[in-house]
């Protein structure tokens, strides 16, 4: 009697696989639940799994063979579709025949045992993602490789797009499906036959203050950087003693900046910057031409310090800038001539003073002002002279804000200017 030998088949995990049909000396028996067949040692030993071969052997006592399921195919950079031909495949009746198996973005309708047999394959790909190629693309290899480089094959195309400021993000499209997107570097597959749209958001604003979107054509900038036509700009506001003003207002763009403002706009395209500090506004437009600008905007100030000598109800000060306060002690205004009128109580104290860009002039509230700049009205009761003086400085008050209301615009654009430095 033929001493036995046993043939164990496993998967690539270790688990025992049963049912597998193992022939050897003109029989053929299945495998138990531990995936074990008895065959006659020293025999020819072939193994088949779905009714394909996968191993041949000889019995020497125990064998073991390790069969592996491949259920996709490594095709990429993108995935495809088509069919896939196992050519001569033997089956369990010992039959050959070429093993037709359809594809649907590289996994297979059907899975295919592999063991120590390499059939050779051949590839045949209809469709790259959801495109159809005109001609299917051939290849061949083996099912221990079943491996397709769709650029090496000229398929697909790699592009690598590169952004630096002002660009935040690259996106690719293909119609309106985003196939790759990315900061920094973005590694883009394309095909030859598609047509394809690249967008990149920046940090460029428009003149309203809406973020600029560059859009290209992928193909001509493949493999390289992006640049977008822009200009950094600083506008710097200062004030007539050169100090930056963290306190003013920047307003360009949609955005409000305090004392400087740093963004990127369109070379060549007018923007509106308005200056707000406080006391007056300085508006104007400027364009850039450089690849980087610094505006310095200069509003121009004086300082009035006022000390009192005895204490006032209210202090009002009338002139290119009207205001009032109960007892300012340093108060920045537009250069120009003020009426500066005390409220003392018994009497309202006038006083004129004139001031000069940059200049911080003193004002002492209840001294006697220079002859002319003084007008001194004393209380009486009811309907006196002192109600009387009151009264006219409430309606120069008024009138002046009236005044500066009417003309303030006209003014500011008097007022603005501004030098673009490069």
């Amino acid at each position: 009697m033929a001493l036995a030998a046993l043939i164990e088949v496993r998967n690539d995990l270790g688990y025992p696989i049963p049912n597998a049909t193992v022939c050897a000396a003109g029989r053929c028996a299945a495998t138990n639940a531990t995936g074990v067949a008895e065959v006659p040692a020293g025999s020819q030993v072939e193994i088949y799994l779905g009714n394909l071969l996968v191993w041949k052997t000889y019995a020497t006592g125990h064998d073991v063979a390790t069969v592996k399921y491949i259920d996709t195919l490594d095709i990429g950079p993108l995935p495809a579709s088509g069919v896939l031909v196992v050519k001569m495949a033997k089956l369990a009746n010992g039959t050959y025949t070429d093993l037709e198996i359809p594809f649907t973005n590289n996994t297979l309708a059907l899975s295919i045992p592999v063991g120590n047999i390499n059939y050779q394959l051949e590839i045949y790909i209809t469709k790259v993602e959801k495109y159809i190629l005109e001609k299917p693309l051939h290849v061949k290899t083996t099912i221990w490789q079943p491996q397709v480089d769709l650029v090496k094959l000229g398929l697909v195309k790699t592009c690598i797009f590169r952004a630096r400021p002002p660009v935040t993000e690259v996106a690719i499209y293909s119609g309106r499906t985003p196939v790759a997107a990315g900061a920094g570097e973005v590694v883009t597959y394309m095909l030859p036959m598609v047509n394809y749209t690249g967008a990149a958001a920046t940090e460029v604003r428009t003149p309203t203050g809406e973020p600029y979107r560059y859009v290209f054509n992928p193909w001509s900038l493949c493999n390289s950087t992006l640049v977008v036509n822009a200009t950094r700009l600083v506008i710097r506001a200062v004030d007539s003693f050169g100090a930056v003003r963290t306190d003013w207002a920047v307003v360009v763009a949609g955005q409000v900046y305090k004392g400087q403002a740093e963004l990127w706009v369109l070379p060549g395209v007018p923007y509106t910057v308005t200056v707000d500090a406080g006391f007056a506004k300085k508006t104007f437009t400027v364009a850039a031409s450089h690849p980087s600008e610094a505006l310095i905007v200069t509003v121009e100030n004086a300082y009035l310090v006022i000390t009192y000598q005895q204490p006032a109800r209210r202090v009002y000060i009338m002139g290119n800038y009207t205001t009032s306060a109960t007892m300012p002690r340093r108060v920045e205004l537009p250069p120009g001539t003020y009426t500066v009128v005390a409220d003392m109580g018994d009497r309202n104290l006038t006083y004129t003073v004139t001031l000069a860009p940059g200049q911080t002039a003193q004002l002492a509230i209840g001294q006697p002002p220079a002859a002319g700049a003084v007008t001194q009205t004393p209380a009486s009761g009811g309907g006196g002279p002192a109600l009387y003086a009151f009264l006219a400085v409430a309606a120069v008050m008024a009138a002046a804000a009236l005044y500066i209301v009417v003309k303030g615009t006209p003014r500011r654009r008097r007022l603005a200017h501004g030098r673009s430095r490069s």
